[in-house]
């Protein structure tokens, strides 16, 4: 795949520990993508070239234009270099890649979305097809699950709730672990990966994506297969944290 230059075009600090990152082509080219997919930054550091993958966000549609969502670790190689650009900075990437999409020949009865923090990314961009989709299929629901420890945490939240607004067959549940404070209508305690005791699991027509935290991935997924489900419905995509 070959490498290309993305100009910085806006960032915006979106939770206490999440930068959202836009960018465009250094060539004025389109990158086209499918909604789940991601980019690979490549960082050169003195021990070569560093590599870090970050799923694409765009909700627009608009290919000219690559959104992301970054979570801050202290030294990390890709933090530091993509919290510290400023608007018209150019960074090396490749792409997209990733399998974690909605298939055209699908037909479920439910599509079943659970993140923890920036996992949830691929989702946001996935909501104009999921619209697509369930106004194709009056039967067919989703549910977006996005597991953070604050509401102060919750990622594109207004993003979910407002679509959900408009379309009834689709439902967003956040999952708080630490907060304290008076739940909101849309609000549950504890971790994402509990919701799946309470969410009468149909192996034969659910279709299962989970992104984000390796343990709360592994934990749902080890829940779901006891109940019956088969890996090719149940799409992983795990993000670890690495400098």
């Amino acid at each position: 795949m070959l490498e290309f230059q993305l100009v910085l075009k806006s960032s915006q600090k979106i939770t206490p520990n999440v930068l959202h990152l836009s960018f465009v082509r250094a060539d004025g080219a389109e990158l086209p993508c499918k909604p789940g997919q991601f980019l690979t930054f490549l960082f050169p550091t003195p021990d070569g070239v560093k590599r870090r993958s970050y799923s694409i966000a765009t909700i627009s549609g608009k290919t000219t234009e690559t959104e992301i969502a970054i979570s801050y670790i202290i030294g990390g190689i890709a933090s530091e270099a993509l919290f510290n650009l400023k608007v018209g900075d150019t960074v090396t990437a490749t792409g997209p890649f990733g399998r974690l999409v909605l298939k055209a020949e699908e037909t479920p009865a439910r599509y079943i979305l659970a993140a923890t923090g920036t996992g949830v990314a691929p989702y946001r961009a996935m909501l104009p097809e999921l619209v697509d989709k369930i106004t194709a299929d009056p039967n067919l629901n989703v549910l977006i699950l996005l597991g953070v420890q604050y509401r102060a945490d919750l990622l594109y939240c207004s993003d979910f709730l407002e679509c959900a607004a408009a379309h009834p067959q689709l439902e967003f549940r956040a999952y708080l672990s630490r907060e304290a404070s008076e739940l909101h209508a849309h609000e549950y305690k504890g971790y994402v990966q509990t919701a799946f005791a309470e969410l009468n699991l149909d192996p034969d027509h659910d279709i299962i994506y989970l992104c984000g935290n390796p343990n709360m991935i592994d934990a749902a997924f080890a829940h779901v297969s006891e109940l019956g489900f088969i890996p090719k419905n149940v799409r992983r995509e795990k993000y670890i944290s690495s400098n």
